[in-house]
């Protein structure tokens, strides 16, 4: 076998080894060049919402969830004209679980505070999707970047 032939199975072997590696959540994305603080990060709105099989979207229509890089969480529940409205509850964002899931501490702007922790199911740089369980109830959030 020359070594022409010997370094391209080896090169085909690397890549396949590196890209299964890439893939971190199981909607992906395999690779990106972007951080995954830089993929979270931003003004999210919603393009789906299913709470235990029954679809929400239109409910969350008006609703945008804002995840600043400093850990900053603001959920935006109203628009009116062409203002978003700053009324919602507040609190802080963090990756946990070795960036597999997203903690949502809510603190501000509500009567209880309360937390929300997701898996993260897709963290793409427009494209975030989050999973998590109440009992047996799944509810799924999918968002793009506004």
């Amino acid at each position: 076998m020359s070594n022409l032939s010997k370094t391209s199975i080896l090169a085909c072997f690397l890549i396949l080894l590196v890209s299964s590696s890439c893939k971190k959540y199981e909607d992906g994305p395999w690779f990106s060049i972007y951080s995954k603080m830089e993929r979270a990060t931003g003004n999210w709105r919603f393009s789906l919402v299913m709470d235990g099989g029954t679809d929400k979207t239109e409910e969350h229509a008006q609703q945008m969830v804002n995840m600043s890089r400093n850990g900053y969480l603001q959920w935006v529940q109203g628009y009116s004209g062409s203002v978003w409205n700053t009324y919602g509850p507040e609190g802080r964002w963090e990756f946990i679980d070795d960036k597999n899931q997203i903690r949502m501490h809510f603190d501000r702007g509500v009567a209880t505070e309360f937390t929300l922790i997701w898996d993260i199911t897709r963290l793409a740089y427009g494209d975030l999707r989050l999973r998590r369980f109440e009992g047996e109830r799944k509810i799924e959030w999918h968002l793009w970047k506004y």
